[in-house]
């Protein structure tokens, strides 16, 4: 009964969200302890579980697609293919969906697919309420494909190792997964569109905000013999005339770009610099020195980039001009560019302009020195997280990488050459070594502590509950119930109730109380496991009817603008759709 009690109670906070979700799991993990429900060890056994470590590394080998851009580009390869036909691009857009959410994060494609669709509703003046719940809807389904694509499927594989004569391969959900994606094609071409279409948008018509305009930067190359050898930055005064000096390029065995400072010697090779084309111009002729225009990415490296900072009303740049901030001297950062709205800044008086609040600065300099000026909220905000632009700076030259580490990754579960967790791992630290993940402080960043916290705190709930004869009570009743009927009619069952519970708190944790479950049912109907699991699984991931059934319907649910009744109008007959469908699969590919 205690037991019992503290689930029902657990629930309700999940429910009501009155405190996180990881926050719930361990007080009622530790209520479970203090009631001595559960041991200590018990009570830790979740956090050595392999679904966690595996989880954890899958985190980090999702990072590697995002990142290196690898997941964005595959999304925009099929948009061209629509040829003006949005039943077409709609179509296409949400196989894309499907396919990347089969191999990562389904939270982690629906954010890296929101601007996207924001931009294409742009394009074709439709509202993008047309495509956000469905975005939300086909990542669900897409995780159910594949055994890495959401973590009931990899609590499933884990639960029926060594019970299962056959284990559950990487693709043995594919079937499933496939007949519930053209369920859900079908689905919103007859109905689900229709509920969704808001007709042509007048949200775009208002003026579209311009994107900022790329820095002008251009190479000077230096030979061995020129006078400028030996001469330190600082002397050359080029600054006066709105040319900037960011980064020398070093001769040697390895030729590398170093950032330049006012103390930086100039040496043979070539230098990196951003200004005034006229000036740029008039400066080659001067000195005698070739240039040419590069891409402004040129900038960006390992060690650092380019980054656009808003001046905040309380900063103390407000009224003070670049040339008196302290950004060279004390952050090591140069002022590329001055963006005003309604205004253009010439180059040469840059250093000169007084700053006003909501004054757009693209500043370069090293990683660290941006992430400082970050930091110091009353100086700068970032318009995006310095960290963030790093990792794809750096990360995007390695897409090729990451692209075959997921592809052996894939490999090594197929063929079952090493255990699936190691198979994670190798596939998480490939991503590392090869620079698709910039470093180790950016796949820790990467993990989802709070969802692993929750998962690992959930195991043993379960173990609590069969402690206590819950699980006992559960088979006893719905065998009574329902064995009679066969087997097949307790399959439906617990996919209904598993359906309903995740509708209200996390799928993971549903799948978790739901599988000791399943295999405890399947143990006392001497029938295989398999079918109760894999359907607690699958029905654990397809959660429609709510705005708060998953993290991606929460994510589209203020982004898209609706309303609590336009989930319940549109989510419940697909619901029901992909429930029947799945069914008949499960039983039609594992038999009991």
């Amino acid at each position: 009964m205690v037991t019992v009690l503290i689930l029902l109670g657990m629930i309700l906070f999940f429910i009501m969200g009155w405190l996180r979700a990881d926050l719930v799991a361990v007080i009622g993990l530790l209520c479970l302890v203090l009631t001595n429900q559960l041991t200590p060890s018990e009570a830790v056994s979740g956090f050595s579980n392999s679904v966690v470590l595996m989880i954890a590394g899958l985190f980090v080998v999702g990072a590697g697609l995002f990142h290196s851009g690898l997941a964005e580009r595959l999304a925009s390869l099929l948009i061209p293919y629509a040829n003006g036909s949005e039943t077409r691009l709609f179509y296409l857009f949400m196989l894309t969906v499907t396919f990347l959410s089969s191999v990562m994060s389904n939270t982690g494609t629906v954010a890296l697919l929101i601007p996207v669709v924001m931009a294409m509703a742009r394009q074709i003046k439709r509202s993008a309420k047309t495509y956000l719940m469905p975005l939300a809807f086909f990542s669900s389904i897409g995780g159910t494909m594949t055994l890495i694509g959401t973590p009931p499927n990899i609590v499933a594989a884990e639960s029926l190792r060594g019970l299962a004569e056959v284990p559950i391969g990487f693709f043995s959900l594919l079937p499933i997964g496939l007949v519930v994606m053209v369920v859900g094609l079908v689905y919103f071409r007859l109905f689900g569109n229709r509920l969704l279409d808001q007709g042509s948008s007048n949200e775009w018509a208002k003026e579209e905000t311009k994107e900022p305009p790329s820095p002008s930067v251009y190479v000077i190359s230096i030979e061995k013999s020129h006078p400028l050898i030996g001469k330190r930055l600082s002397d050359l005064k080029w600054s006066n005339h709105g040319i900037l000096v960011l980064k020398e390029r070093i001769q040697g065995i390895r030729q590398h770009y170093e950032t330049a400072r006012a103390d930086t010697v100039i040496r043979a090779g070539s230098l990196l610099v951003s200004g005034d084309e006229q000036q740029v111009r008039s400066l080659s002729h001067q000195e005698q020195i070739p240039y040419k225009k590069v891409e402004a990415r040129a900038v960006n490296d390992k060690a650092g980039g380019v980054v656009l900072f808003t001046i905040p009303a309380s900063s103390q740049l407000v009224g003070k001009c670049i040339g008196e901030s302290r950004l060279r001297s004390e952050f090591h950062v140069n002022v590329l560019q001055l963006i005003r709205p309604q205004e253009e800044i010439a180059q040469v008086r840059l250093k000169d302009t007084p700053l006003r609040q909501g004054d757009l600065l693209m500043v370069q300099g090293e990683w660290d020195d941006l992430e400082r000026i970050e930091q110091d909220t009353h100086l700068l905000l970032s318009n995006e997280r310095v960290t963030d632009v790093a990792n794809r700076t750096v990360s995007s030259h390695h897409q090729l990488a990451a692209g075959i580490i997921l592809l052996m990754m894939v490999v090594l579960f197929v063929f079952e050459w090493v255990d699936p967790t190691v198979a994670v791992w190798l596939a998480a630290l490939a991503m590392i070594l090869s620079g698709a993940v910039r470093h180790m402080d950016v796949a820790y960043q990467s993990i989802q502590w709070s969802s692993l916290v929750l998962i690992a705190a959930m195991i043993p709930v379960g173990t609590a509950l069969e402690h206590a004869g819950v699980m006992a009570w559960l088979v006893e009743w719905i065998e009574n119930s329902f064995a009679g009927y066969g087997p097949a009619w307790v399959l439906v069952v617990l996919f209904i109730a598993t359906i309903l519970l995740s509708q209200i708190i996390s799928n993971t944790a549903t799948a978790i109380l739901f599988i000791p479950l399943a295999i405890a049912l399947a143990e006392s109907m001497a029938v295989s496991p398999v079918p109760f699991v894999i359907a607690v699984a699958i029905s654990a991931s397809l959660a429609f009817m709510t705005p708060f059934g998953s993290p991606t319907n929460a994510m589209v649910f203020s982004v898209g603008g609706y309303r609590f009744v336009d989930f319940i109008k549109v989510g419940v007959p697909l619901q029901l759709l992909t429930a029947f469908f799945g069914i008949l699969m499960i039983l039609f590919l594992f038999p009991f």
